[in-house]
């Protein structure tokens, strides 16, 4: 029988995280060549170190839902779910009676945007 250990387990996690960090800074990088720009490489990885925190902070896991999360803040800002302007946008992130897997979208589709969506 094999068994793997929680350190084990770790270098794994670790792992898959970095490698999403990375897909996401070429995502961003090409779909929002400005922002990109003016956050340069590392602050763009910054951000996206923060969104999957802000994300798991959540509740929200999924790849593509941390995707989101990320885009919205490459967008607005990191801070745009705390800020008043964006309150009625950002209230379904905060709704733990929605499954973690929809509050993510709901919150794309009340800023009017498409997963996916590229700077203009």
């Amino acid at each position: 029988m094999l068994t793997i250990r929680e350190a084990q387990m770790k270098v794994f996690r670790d792992k898959q995280l970095r490698d999403f960090a990375r897909g996401r800074l070429r995502s961003l990088a090409d779909r929002f060549p400005k922002k990109y720009a003016e956050l340069g490489e590392v602050g763009t990885m910054a951000l996206i170190e923060a969104g999957i925190g802000k994300s798991f902070g959540l509740g929200i896991v999924s790849e593509d839902d941390v995707e989101n999360v990320i885009d919205l803040m490459m967008l607005n800002g990191e801070d745009f779910d705390s800020r008043e302007e964006f309150a009625f946008e950002s209230e379904p992130l905060h709704d733990s009676e929605l499954p973690a897997d929809a509050r993510a979208t709901l919150t794309m589709a009340r800023f009017g945007l498409e997963p996916g969506f590229r700077e203009e």
